[in-house]
């Protein structure tokens, strides 16, 4: 609600990278040339998957991207009011201090800044969350995860890229409660006890990503192109993984 009554500005990026080129014969293949149907191997074409972290001054963009279908949306709604319905009144009750960032439910969520875990667990508003003290001196931010990873305990040392947990939608009641918004990741970073927009940040991190990633892929193609089987398979394995599952 409260982002009717705030305009925002948006960053959103559609990605479909359906992998290299393919190695096909020219002949059509039927069942009529058996010999060329023989000589056939499977295209080059990664399964999907998500590109490994683009770090860049120690920091990598909170998100994975996917190599093949997804949507990530960067709401720029750092302080859009945010209203509770009270006695059937919608009433303004403060500000949003984070971004959201709209995504599939299950993405990967990274931990942006290494440092050591804080907070996990379950409150009313933020659903399942991750809290990170970095080592910069900042605490990072996590909310409305449909999962906590392997791992990420109180007092567990966490490094720039490490998966934190899931992307989804809990929050807004008690534990297990999801489903009342769209998902999306709530990011915070606080300084002292003020909290900072990090919408900058979190838009210079992702043209890294992409700008970092489309490289990689347009050597990769290379490699596909040029019939060079083991070299895309080494490249494949070093650019794309599955964080797991």
């Amino acid at each position: 609600m409260g982002d009717r009554v705030h305009r925002r500005r948006r960053l959103a990026v559609g990605s479909a990278i359906l992998g290299a080129a393919m190695l096909v014969p020219s002949q059509a293949l039927s069942a009529s040339s058996p010999a060329l149907l023989a000589s056939h191997k499977p295209s080059l074409v990664p399964a999907p998957s998500y590109f490994r972290p683009v770090v860049v001054g120690g920091k990598t963009f909170p998100l994975a991207r996917s190599n093949y279908l997804s949507l990530i949306e960067i709401n720029n709604n750092w302080h859009a009011v945010r209203l509770r319905l009270v006695n059937g009144k919608w009433v303004p009750i403060g500000v949003h201090e984070g971004i959201d960032i709209s995504g599939e439910r299950g993405t990967p969520i990274l931990c942006m800044e290494p440092g050591v875990v804080e907070n996990v667990g379950w409150t009313f508003y933020s659903g399942t969350r991750v809290g990170i003290r970095g080592v910069d001196g900042k605490y990072y931010f996590y909310a409305h995860l449909s999962s906590v990873a392997s791992g990420i305990t109180l007092g567990a040392h966490v490094v720039t890229g490490q998966m934190l947990g899931r992307l989804g939608n809990t929050g807004y009641g008690p534990p297990g409660e999801r489903d009342q918004f769209p998902p999306h990741l709530h990011f915070g970073v606080q300084v002292g006890i003020q909290w900072v927009d990090p919408y900058g940040t979190l838009v210079s991190l992702y043209d890294a990503a992409v700008k970092a990633d489309t490289r990689a892929q347009a050597s990769l193609d290379a490699l596909a192109a040029a019939g060079k089987r083991s070299g895309w398979q080494r490249k494949a394995s070093k650019m794309f993984t599955t964080f797991g599952g």
